[in-house]
């Protein structure tokens, strides 16, 4: 059953083209103006490389918070539903997954069947989020793709005090005023996103199991900060986690 999932964010879509649990093909677009239009073209290409036309697709599920502009679409669901239902079907053990989106952090728990017993997202801060990380990173001079490489050439991490966006930025202004290097800086970033994401996460006293998704998932550094601080038995997702969620409404084709 070869299936269409859509993930259409603020700052990213994806689409995803899955035969069962297998991926056929995938993209990645930053989201910017014409939304409805980017995701059609979206759509189109992932066909293409899938080798499959969309109007041979046996169902589209879309995502997100523009869900809305796959206009085809066979239903809407959830975003933390698709995550928590591609959690079920590659790592059923996981109770516990962790969302490390571009503008919220969300934790959610899984009973064992893959099914959302109860979710916390901070969606009214984007502190830990991928771009806060992003915008402070850029800030001293670091892209988002090499802060791992950065992060390691480190001496020290800085400490970064602040839970809050606008003093996080204070307190990076300060610290290069103060001479500190770019690395112990994006260094101290990752520590302070990964308490964050810990802080958020022990709230609900479960995670036995636990994985992460979403884009900061693809930065090691902060994953390997979290691991040090949460217990229980870390299980990493088996595809890219950026995409959990369009892999998550693909599988919920078959599943509906």
């Amino acid at each position: 059953m070869k299936a269409l999932g859509c993930d259409i964010g603020s700052l990213f879509s994806k689409a995803v083209v899955m035969d069962g649990d297998v991926l056929l093909a995938w993209k990645i677009m930053e989201t910017t103006g014409n939304i409805a239009g980017e995701v059609d073209g979206l759509v189109e290409e992932v066909c293409r490389e899938a080798g499959v036309s969309r109007h041979n697709l046996d169902g589209m599920v879309a995502t997100g918070s523009g869900a809305e502009f796959l206009k085809d679409a066979d239903f809407l669901e959830d975003e933390v539903a698709c995550i928590g239902w591609a959690a079920r079907c590659f790592l059923p053990e996981v109770d516990l997954v962790v969302d490390i989106g571009g503008q919220s952090i969300t934790s959610m728990l899984l009973d064992p069947e893959g099914e959302v017993l109860d979710f916390m997202r901070n969606d009214k801060c984007a502190s830990g989020s991928g771009r806060f990380l992003e915008v402070m990173a850029a800030a001293v001079g670091i892209p988002v793709e090499r802060i791992d490489e950065e992060a390691s050439r480190a001496a020290k991490r800085v400490p970064i005090s602040s839970q809050c966006g606008v003093f996080v930025e204070s307190e990076v202004i300060t610290h290069v005023n103060n001479g500190e290097s770019p690395q112990d800086i994006v260094a101290g970033l990752c520590d302070a996103v990964a308490r964050i994401v810990t802080s958020q996460a022990r709230r609900f006293g479960g995670g036995n199991r636990y994985t992460f998704t979403g884009g900061v998932a693809r930065v090691r550094t902060v994953v390997d900060l979290v691991r040090e601080r949460m217990e229980g038995d870390y299980q990493p997702f088996p595809l890219d986690p950026m995409l959990a969620a369009a892999v998550g409404a693909a599988l919920l084709v078959e599943a509906s």
